[in-house]
């Protein structure tokens, strides 16, 4: 039995984060890898669809595949970086 949520069947979410003014540079570097490593688990998962990143804007993008709000936040919280971000979370309609 695979635990991969159908993704037709369950909520997408798109997370907006940007990065917060107070952020350790040293300490997000340092935990780089550690992103990298949970965001792919994720993904393999189901958890986590697109992921991209607008330096410029220190702001990162990522689909949330999520039953709720509330499973969003928890799968957020399994990320290294989460506490360098504040986040938005938009509920995705897919087309008609």
């Amino acid at each position: 039995m695979s635990l991969t949520p159908n993704t037709a069947a369950t909520p997408t979410f798109m997370v907006v984060a940007t990065l917060r003014d107070d952020t350790d540079f040293t300490e997000f570097a340092a935990l780089r890898d550690d992103e990298q490593r949970q965001i792919e688990m994720l993904r393999t998962d189901g958890r986590i669809g697109a992921h991209y990143v607008s330096a410029a804007r220190r702001a990162t993008f990522i689909e949330v595949i999520a039953a709720d709000e509330n499973q969003v936040a928890e799968t957020l919280a399994t990320l290294p970086f989460a506490r360098f971000f504040d986040v938005d979370v938009y509920p995705i309609t897919s087309p008609a």
